[in-house]
């Protein structure tokens, strides 16, 4: 693209051109010059010169041209690393054919360089359609346009620039890979939404019974129950189901190292997104928040909405991890960075007793050769101190066979002696 072409590109208005300007100029010269010198012959290359520019006004400046332009993209949404293409659809609202237009928009990094097209004319009431693809390099919302079109004369004497109103935004939501499993009960409480723990009852899925014991009021006995088991048996004092799952992702980016898709950020993130949506396609009630506490997403059917808040969320400059309530959930999966021994011990402590929690630890050091690996390894002890279960997540690791590691942490062998594949990374599930 030339240097001349780009800076037309940010002009809005219409007027002659440099060229037209210029043969304006010299034909007023010329006219000056043929009645100085008596010069016939000169005066009709100056009246020449002059009166075609003012023609080049009539046939352009005059014509009332209207045009609309609306974007498609396909698909809606992207993932890093996948392309695309946009539609940029050009509509003549106006009463008369167009000449021939230039048309071109401006590069979204990240997303496409732009694209400069010229367009046969268009007949009243008729469109054109220009296509250009699209390549997401990484995840975000990003925005198409405006289009920029440049109508001239044939003679490019005479320009209209202007600038549609036509905008459209791009979402490049987080990769998501297929996970299998899930972490097994620690305890009385279900993560599960609307199912029964093991020992539930027929006619009421959130209620659960055990065999009575003596001093129990004899009006928690469920004689239905007694006579399935043959024994006497009680209803449980409280429900099964304790509010669902909630995910934890810590996007500090002091806690973080790396740059762009290949950073530990990025590899949280994609955790973050798979964790999820494959806890919703178990039918869990999912809560997902920041390290701060900010809810990303929250409820049942809300698969769109976690890619959407993820595919938005940028690193948190504020360097210090304060305390969070994670309340009542059944399941706490927590996607951590680096943190220092006093930080780590303080997000430890958030977890409730009897609550089923899992983190997955970044090795940032591996991120970043020859940085200490102190961070991590004051993480990690800290959390497993406080009876969470801690799988270390490096570059290259199989994020499903890290979250396999996670469900059996702590189910009598060491998450560490169960290696991590390197990159044979797993099926990407559509978020569409």
């Amino acid at each position: 693209m030339s240097d001349r072409s780009a800076r037309r590109d940010h002009t809005v208005g219409r007027g002659l051109t440099t060229r037209g300007r210029c043969l304006v100029a010299g034909g007023i010269a010329a006219i000056i010059c043929a009645f100085v010198l008596d010069e016939r012959d000169l005066l009709r290359v100056g009246v020449m010169a002059v009166a075609l520019p003012l023609f080049a006004v009539a046939i352009t400046a005059l014509r009332r041209i209207t045009l609309r332009g609306v974007h498609q993209v396909a698909p809606e949404r992207l993932r890093p690393g996948t392309r695309g293409q946009a539609v940029l659809v050009i509509t003549n609202t106006g009463q008369t054919r167009t000449p021939s237009i230039e048309i071109s928009e401006p590069g979204v990094a990240g997303l496409t360089t732009g694209m400069r097209y010229l367009i046969a004319p268009i007949r009243r009431g008729q469109s054109t359609r220009i296509i250009y693809p699209i390549h997401a390099t990484g995840r975000g919302r990003f925005t198409l346009g405006p289009p920029h079109i440049r109508i001239g004369d044939p003679f490019d004497l005479w320009e209209d620039n202007r600038t549609l109103d036509a905008r459209t935004e791009v979402l490049v939501v987080p990769t998501v890979v297929g996970l299998t499993g899930m972490p097994s009960s620690s305890g009385a409480r279900s993560a599960a939404s609307g199912r029964a723990a093991l020992g539930t009852i027929g006619g009421d899925p959130d209620i659960g019974v055990r065999q009575y014991r003596s001093g129990d009021d004899i009006r928690t006995i469920h004689w239905r129950a007694s006579a399935r088991h043959d024994d006497l048996m009680v209803r449980l004092e409280e429900p099964v189901s304790h509010g669902g799952a909630t995910i934890v992702l810590d996007h500090r980016a002091v806690a973080h190292r790396g740059d762009g898709a290949a950073s530990s950020l990025e590899t949280a993130v994609v955790l973050a997104a798979s964790i999820s949506l494959h806890l919703l396609g178990s039918d869990h009630q999912v809560k997902l928040v920041s390290h701060r506490g900010t809810v990303i997403a929250e409820g049942h059917d809300i698969s769109d909405d976690v890619l959407a808040g993820l595919a938005v969320l940028e690193p948190d400059t504020t360097p210090n991890l304060q305390p969070i309530a994670l309340g009542r959930a059944g399941l706490v999966v927590a996607v951590l960075g680096e943190m220092s021994a006093s930080e780590a011990q303080l997000f430890a402590a958030t977890r409730r007793r009897g609550v089923n929690a899992v983190a997955l630890v970044m090795a940032t050091q591996d991120w970043e050769p020859g940085r200490s690996a102190a961070g991590s390894d004051a993480t990690v002890d800290a959390l497993r101190a406080a009876d969470w279960r801690v799988v270390v997540v490096r570059p290259g690791d199989d994020l499903a066979a890290a979250w396999r590691r996670a469900c059996h942490a702590g189910d009598g062998y060491s998450a560490a002696d169960m290696p991590v594949a390197p990159t044979g990374r797993a099926f990407e599930r559509n978020p569409a």
